[in-house]
């Protein structure tokens, strides 16, 4: 029942919240965006709620399933943009990061239940590696909320509107330095969470999964945002073909996560 109440006090908090910050934009009123951060900060007392009763059921880390592992990401992103918000005041970054989290809150709700759960050997190094691929996920997804913004505001700049989403959003080259950021920390994150993860089979199953189709599928991810980066560093700049890419970069990382293999590096049960 907490669950289910949690659940739904969730999305209702984060869905009016992002009404608000939206209504915020077209017509500015300081109660919209007061209300819309204190619904944010519900959604994060929801989330943690659920957090902590995944924790008291699996007396574990719930991060096991991939229905977890996108409730922990879509609460990083909730915890990281209201602490930022309270002191930089960072403006559409909340709207634009929280709506990607709140697509990601509601996919992990609707695999919520349809995730199996599986023990294994060596715990303290899995877990670790299935945090770092979290932090990895968040990462990327803040990257691809800037990629977003940035194509939205070379939109505004290349047609000359000059409207209330253009004065708000951050300059161009401001987003492509955050965008730069997250996408560098997401990808060294994702490196050492595959290494790890390799590591943790070998010593488990005395063999590499480099060949698995879970590990296949996040090297790919990893080499196209490896791509980006290079051509990023390269051109000392970004162009709007660069942030499409972006964008395709992330469509990516959500399908190796929510659809190809299973979270672990595994596919098989493993006896301890």
């Amino acid at each position: 029942m907490w669950t289910r109440l949690l659940y739904d006090a969730a999305i209702v908090s984060y869905a009016v919240s992002l009404t608000l910050f939206f209504s915020d934009v077209l017509q500015p009123r300081r109660a919209f965006n007061r209300s819309a951060v204190l619904l944010l900060f519900v959604a994060f007392l929801s989330t943690t709620g659920l957090l902590f009763i995944r924790f008291r059921i699996l007396h574990a880390f719930p991060a096991y399933t991939r229905s977890d592992t996108m409730l922990f990401i879509a609460w990083i992103m909730l915890v990281t943009t209201l602490v930022l918000d309270t002191f930089f005041r960072i403006g559409l970054v909340l709207f634009f990061a929280n709506v990607v989290g709140f697509f990601i809150f509601l996919f992990a709700g609707y695999r919520q239940g349809s995730d199996l759960l599986r023990w294994f050997p060596n715990q303290d190094l899995l877990l670790l590696h299935i945090v770092l691929a979290t932090l990895s996920e968040a990462a990327l997804a803040f990257s691809f909320a800037f990629a977003v913004m940035h194509l939205l505001q070379e939109s505004n700049l290349r047609y000359k509107r000059w409207n209330r989403w253009f004065l708000l959003l951050p300059s161009l080259s401001k987003i492509d330095s955050l965008c730069l950021l997250t996408t560098a920390i997401g990808f060294f994150l994702l490196f050492a969470a595959m290494a790890i993860g390799d590591v943790w089979g070998k010593l488990v199953l005395h063999q590499w999964l480099v060949w698995s189709a879970k590990p296949i599928a996040t090297i790919i991810v990893w080499v196209m945002y490896g791509v980006f980066l290079g051509l990023r560093v390269r051109r000392s700049g970004t162009t709007r073909g660069m942030m499409i890419y972006q964008v395709a970069c992330f469509v990516a990382t959500l399908v190796n996560l929510g659809a190809i293999g299973h979270l672990l590096p595994l596919h098989q049960p493993v006896s301890p």
